[in-house]
């Protein structure tokens, strides 16, 4: 996979802080061409990069053609990992980072409806591992509302 960001790009853009329901534009306001629906707003996905569960959290940058950006967590353990990339089409390319300004990891994947399978490659390309996820279902008034709910 090809760089998508540059270190300091990341960097600037995961560490600007938490986005709240204020910051985020209204629907009628973001660019989603090329975005499969379930992707123009924040979702919450589960499942598995090689054997190890994972929570993943991706939601459009304001302004949505910035691309996407969130973070993820293995089940059992605090770090929180940052993404930032694009989705195009059924194209989902990730970069991931664990201190904010280092790339520590590539997610190459294809969305099929609320499911996205591909390989998760380390920084140094040593290590590739499988992944697979599927979106958790919105519950709530959070849900109705277009909020983020606590992790």
């Amino acid at each position: 996979m090809k760089a998508i960001l540059l270190p300091a790009t990341l960097a600037a853009s995961l560490l600007a802080g938490p986005v709240f329901a204020a910051d985020v534009a209204p629907m009628a306001q973001v660019q989603t061409t090329g975005v499969p629906a379930a992707f123009r707003q924040a979702v919450h996905l589960r499942g598995t990069i090689g054997d190890d569960g994972v929570q993943v959290t991706i939601r459009p940058k304001v302004p949505a053609d910035e691309g996407v950006e969130g973070e993820y967590f293995f089940f059992g353990q605090s770090l929180q990992i940052l993404l930032a990339g694009e989705i195009e089409g059924d194209i989902l390319l990730l970069e991931e980072s664990q201190d904010g300004t280092h790339i520590s990891g590539q997610w190459d994947g294809t969305i099929a409806g609320d499911r996205v399978t591909g390989e998760w490659m380390s920084a140094d390309g040593e290590v590739t591992k499988p992944f697979a996820l599927q979106i958790v279902p919105a519950t709530g008034a959070a849900a109705s509302a277009g909020t983020r709910t606590p992790q």
